[in-house]
């Protein structure tokens, strides 16, 4: 292969579903209960729930430092000389600096290497479906340049929606003012969140869990148009929540491949548990 695909753990992608594929990560940092994580390789998704929810200590993440991306290029270099690199969105994290620091390094350090570096302006797994196409396209044998170019298309065509079960754990994190958790509380509020231009917003506020999910699969339905899809459903500690809406999605949409994942902890560690939502876009 002439090309391989570096990107950071948030992606929240199933290692089935990257098994085989030229796609390497580069760890975040999780610090909870005294402890610090990497993101992905020292705690899984479930434990980590169970953690946040007995711990008295509010979790913290940090960006992968340069060093672990300038480690993932290195691991890369090993099955393809030219590199790319899609990062978490500038707007949301510290990643991408980290990784304009590693490419900078490998000039020195990897010189037998080339590095191309894309802000997929996403997060989480809508993130994680842009590094799976640029690997699956890699790994057929596509030039580093048409893998550029499939990469744009993905960040122009993948979408992010998914409700919040509590804004108890935003409020606790300094994300949202008290008054905003305790209304979503009294009320019963499901926000609908979605990611866009690397950016979250608030999209609708639905009062159930159920118009929750209803709304989620008529906003993909009417994003898709009716057009082949690949989707990947997210949820954080909620895999029976993930099947409803997986299910719901089979019989709204055209589904041409959809995976269940779990939130890795360095995104449950703004949610919290209770976030469900997906990812998704056409297939080509």
């Amino acid at each position: 292969m002439s090309t391989a695909v570096v990107s950071d753990s948030n992606v929240s992608l199933p290692a089935d579903v990257t098994h085989r594929l030229p796609l390497f990560f580069a760890p975040l940092e999780v610090r909870i209960g005294g402890r610090v994580y990497a993101d992905g390789v020292d705690i899984a998704p479930a434990d980590f729930y169970e953690l946040l929810r007995s711990s008295d200590e509010f979790p913290t993440t940090s960006a992968p430092s340069p060093g672990a991306f300038l480690d993932a290029f290195r691991r890369a270099g090993e099955a393809a000389d030219d590199i790319v690199c899609i990062t978490l969105s500038a707007d949301l994290s510290a990643a991408h600096s980290a990784a304009e620091e590693a490419v900078r390094l490998a000039g020195t350090q990897l010189p037998h290497l080339r590095v191309s570096l894309v802000d997929s302006r996403s997060a989480g797994a809508a993130q994680g479906l842009i590094a799976l196409d640029a690997a699956r396209s890699a790994a057929s044998g596509a030039s580093t340049d048409d893998v550029l170019v499939r990469i744009q298309r993905r960040i122009g065509d993948t979408h992010f929606i998914g409700y919040l079960d509590t804004l108890y754990y935003l409020w606790r994190g300094g994300r949202v003012p008290r008054l905003f958790m305790w209304m979503g509380s009294i009320l019963k509020l499901k926000p609908i969140l979605q990611l866009s231009a690397g950016r979250i917003g608030m999209v609708e506020r639905p009062r159930t869990e159920a118009k929750a999910l209803a709304r989620l699969t008529a906003i993909a339905a009417e994003r898709t148009e009716g057009r082949p899809t690949r989707a990947a459903v997210m949820h954080a500690a909620e895999p029976g929540k993930a099947e409803m809406l997986a299910e719901r999605l089979r019989s709204h949409l055209r589904i041409e491949e959809l995976f269940i994942t779990e939130f890795t902890p360095a995104i449950g560690a703004h949610t919290g548990p209770g976030l469900v939502g997906c990812a998704f876009h056409p297939v080509d």
